[in-house]
């Protein structure tokens, strides 16, 4: 057992208590943060689809996948220095919690003016590639534009928040992250509706919200809320520090930007297809439509990430103590509780779908082959939060190849290719169907490298 851990009781606890005890302890705040962020997402869906329209849904739908680029840097700092820190926890390597909080603020304004300069000046070209036209193409660009002003708090406050949940303190992060949720779904109504800003009102209530979550995390940390001494007076890119934060972030940031991938090529292959389909279920209806799966998609997940959240300390700085058992059992036990807490809001969606659809497409009436389509895109999720566990396991314990390789599987080596064939057999219709043999396939790889992983751990002991 190291120092800190002795002088610590909370990674004391991470290190000795029962894995169960602290999947229900860590679990819980994390799945209402998460939870409530989906909500968020889905709430920002429903009053653009109520207030505003079917065109401007479909305009922001265009534009969400861009919004996970942003994402995409604050996973890749976030993650990637949360798992060096809480490594660094359970080994107690002083230098590199001390010096964390500077390095990720570096990082956080460089991937800002990365980001920022070329997605300002080619909005209408990005939104565009994504299948965007005339008035959706322009209204989308507007979004995506008042959004990057406020990139700087997306990502900065996302990695505070990541670090916070990184000690263990899960409860705290959720806390501040509730916060801000409630913030932007209280303004949403404000700023689109009573103020009629449209889809302007969306973004800003979006950039007020992160503007105080970044306030809250950067409190913390100068109030002396960590359970480490922060250098303040560090700011730099220490080489050591970095090549490892990198390393794990990539892998994680590859996660949205796959993501982004997928969008292009689905919504590209909507804009082919759909408009050879009758008015009104053609391009425009399925782009909005689209667009409402992935946001009821993104509902239904979401609490997984909370799990993925919780189990990332402990199997985190268990294996920085080199206690791989435990490394082991945080992995299973985590996982199912996820996989149950998933299947309960999946066959909610699979009973009532058209309910749920309807309401960010009020105007809309969908055929049966409509719904065939939704439940056929939802109906392996339940397999998906094995795959996600996985790669919150490989990332914690820096094993970002592995973490990559089993991401650039799922998208380009399998939905793309697929994505692309169903469709030229099946119409527009096949794109709905691509996702549910990709689950499947990358199910079946994940057990195989998790259970490899394990055996590399047998006979190792903890300490």
């Amino acid at each position: 057992m190291s120092d800190n851990a002795a002088v610590n009781p909370l990674t004391q606890e991470i290190l000795t208590e029962r894995i169960w005890k602290l999947m229900a302890k860590f679990s819980l705040p994390a799945i209402i943060a998460m939870s409530i962020n989906s909500v968020n997402t889905f709430v920002d869906a429903l009053f653009i689809g109520q207030y505003v329209g079917q065109d401007a849904l479909a305009a922001v739908s265009l534009a969400f996948p861009l919004t996970m680029i942003t994402n995409g840097l604050s996973a890749m700092i976030g993650v990637g220095s949360s798992s060096l820190l809480s490594r660094a926890i359970g080994a107690n390597e002083v230098e590199i919690q001390e010096k964390m909080f500077g390095l990720v603020t570096v990082l956080t304004v460089i991937s800002t003016i990365a980001l920022m300069i070329p997605g300002l000046y080619f909005a209408e070209e990005l939104i565009g590639l994504m299948g965007g036209t005339g008035d959706i193409q322009t209204m989308g660009a507007y979004y995506y534009r008042i959004l990057l002003f406020g990139a700087f708090f997306r990502i900065f406050g996302v990695v505070l928040n990541v670090l916070i949940r990184a000690e263990g303190k899960v409860k705290a992060a959720m806390k501040y992250s509730v916060m801000a949720t409630l913030v932007n779904i209280v303004l949403n109504p404000i700023f689109i509706a009573y103020y009629g800003w449209g889809i302007a009102g969306a973004a800003w209530s979006t950039n007020v919200a992160m503007f105080l979550f970044t306030i809250i995390g950067i409190w913390y940390y100068t109030k002396g809320k960590a359970n480490y001494k922060v250098d303040f007076s560090y700011w730099g890119l220490k080489k050591s520090m970095l090549k490892p934060i990198l390393s794990v972030g990539v892998s994680a940031m590859m996660l949205q930007i796959m993501f982004v991938i997928q969008q292009i090529v689905v919504f590209r292959s909507i804009a082919h297809y759909g408009a050879t389909e009758p008015a009104p279920y053609d391009t425009d209806f399925h782009i909005a439509f689209m667009g409402a799966n992935y946001r009821i998609m993104i509902l239904m997940i979401m609490p997984i990430f909370g799990f993925s959240q919780a189990m990332a300390p402990v199997a985190g700085i268990n294996y920085g103590a080199k206690i791989y058992d435990r490394v082991k059992d945080s992995f299973s036990i985590f996982t199912k509780a996820g996989t149950i807490g998933l299947i309960l809001l999946w066959i909610l969606e699979m009973l009532f779908p058209a309910t749920i659809l309807g309401w960010m497409l009020p105007d809309a009436t969908f055929t049966d082959q409509h719904i065939f389509n939704f439940r056929v895109q939802m109906s392996t999720y339940p397999v998906f939060p094995f795959f996600f566990m996985a790669i919150t396991l490989f990332q914690s314990i820096g094993n970002a190849r592995t973490a990559g390789y089993m991401l650039i599987a799922r998208e380009l080596a399998l939905f793309v290719p697929i994505v692309l064939l169903l469709p030229y057999i099946y119409g527009v219709d096949g794109i709905y169907h691509a996702i549910a043999p990709t689950n499947l396939i990358v199910f079946v790889v994940s057990i195989f490298l998790v259970r490899n992983q394990f055996r590399k751990w047998a006979g190792f002991s903890g300490e």
